[in-house]
């Protein structure tokens, strides 16, 4: 076993390297379909780039149980995969200060980003189930997520400014080109700090699982009903979620400074919530907060629908932080939960590979409806209302008794809200009125 120090030591590197992650991501991966309307793209294949190029990244991903078991060490595979996805901003680079075939171009540098980003994650959890203790786990990740999205918020911040500066200059493409050397550098340090991790720790992968017999595992057990829920919510949610750009910058007509500061809302939301998350993680489970979510993420598209007005597109983000903030670390720590690192490695390619394909599947439904309604307010009401069916129909798969919990859900959500509102107070007269109406709902729920 490790000493306390090296573990200490350890946990700081991995917050290290999702500081270089967010920096990339705040920077690049955010602002990809962006780039592509500056480059004049059509809004469904700009739309598309966040999407439409994971199933290539999901099918290579494939390939990657064989390598990982035939390399001498899990570290040295992340660091690869790390470097590779860097390099895949050169011909964003390229493209931007020179030219050339800007459709081909974007949408093969999102392919290489996303295949070697599922590549570095293929070994990266079985990487860091050595690094982190399981006691931990919750609590670390909760804070290191929290890192990584406040340096994502510091890059769409900074990308934001700068392109607001730049709009309708001849210098746009250019602050491009910036924004993806400075994602170039990010994904670099990143590798350089795991370089550093993992001092007294097995490099060698223990065994290889092949991935036909992750069905035979899983089938009947607790884990095989939450891995199909995380799978087709995140499909359902590519149906609207790839559209929201082109939705907000070409049909809504927002500038790069209000959709900066869109995009970083929910960022903002995950940082304060994604501690309070991890230790509710800890205390109930990861199902029970993933099926609070499953219900949470479902309204998301609706509320496009209601109102176009920035302060709810900001409302809209401050609720979609704490609920996708959930969904996201619990599928974190549901791909933990396996017996070995040859099946948390051979776990996290089927579920990158399957989450890959269902997504992009899903956003070609977007896409469909776009292009035969016309990209107009109807197009874009009916891409909404089909997201927030199939979210619905998702949560199905982890919350029981669907029906009966949305019915429910308002009052619900009444006595929370003013069970939470009076505790200050110490008030004497509606207290008592409220818990009872709590303990009448315990009671109907028992």
């Amino acid at each position: 076993m490790r000493p306390p120090r090296g573990i200490r030591r350890d946990l700081r590197l991995s917050l290290g390297d999702a500081a270089g992650y967010g920096a990339m991501a705040g920077v690049a991966e955010v602002y990809l379909p962006a780039f592509a309307l500056a480059l004049g793209m059509p809004p469904v294949l700009a739309g598309l780039v966040a999407t439409a190029p994971l199933l290539a990244g999901g099918l290579l991903q494939l390939l990657a149980p064989r390598a990982i078991a035939r390399v001498t060490s899990l570290r040295a595979w992340v660091i690869g995969c790390m470097i590779v996805q860097a390099l895949s901003f050169v011909p964003l680079i390229i493209v931007a200060l020179i030219g050339g075939p800007a459709t081909p171009t974007v949408f093969a540098s999102a392919a290489l980003y996303w295949a070697a980003g599922m590549g570095a994650s293929a070994g990266w959890n079985p990487w860091m189930a050595r690094v982190v203790p399981e006691r931990i786990r919750g609590k670390f990740f909760g804070r290191r997520q929290g890192l990584a999205q406040a340096t994502m918020l510091a890059g769409l911040i900074g990308a934001g400014l700068a392109l607001h500066a730049a709009a309708g200059t001849s210098h746009l493409l250019e602050i491009y080109a910036a924004m993806f050397a400075v994602a170039f550098v990010g994904r670099l340090a990143s590798a350089l700090m795991v370089s550093k991790m993992g001092r007294g720790i097995e490099l060698t992968p223990r065994r290889r699982m092949r991935l036909r017999s992750i069905p035979e595992k899983l089938r009947g057990t607790p884990r095989a009903s939450l891995l199909t829920y995380l799978l087709v919510a995140m499909a359902a949610g590519s149906i609207s979620g790839a559209f929201i750009t082109p939705y907000l910058l070409d049909h809504q007509g927002l500038g790069y400074v209000h959709y900066s500061v869109f995009t970083a809302t929910i960022v903002v939301s995950k940082i304060v919530f994604l501690p309070a998350l991890g230790r509710l993680i800890q205390r109930v489970g990861v199902r029970r907060v993933l099926a609070s979510c499953a219900i949470a993420i479902a309204v998301i598209p609706l509320m496009y629908i209601a109102s176009g007005n920035f302060i709810w597109l900001l409302m809209i983000q401050l609720y979609g932080g704490i609920a996708w903030g959930g969904f996201e670390l619990g599928m974190l720590m549901a791909l933990f939960d396996a017996d070995d690192d040859a099946e948390r490695t051979t776990l996290q390619v089927a579920f990158s590979a399957l989450q890959a394909i269902g997504t992009a599947g899903a956003s070609f439904i977007g896409a469909a409806l776009l292009a035969s309604l016309g990209s107009g307010n109807e197009a874009y009401f009916w891409v909404f209302v089909a997201s927030a069916i199939a979210r619905t129909l998702a949560a199905a798969l982890i919350v029981r008794e669907l029906p009966r919990v949305l019915v429910r859900l308002p009052g619900v959500i009444v006595v929370r809200a003013w069970t939470l509102a009076i505790r200050p107070w110490g008030g004497t007269i509606v207290r008592p009125i409220v818990e009872g109406l709590g303990k009448l709902g315990r009671r109907d729920r028992d």
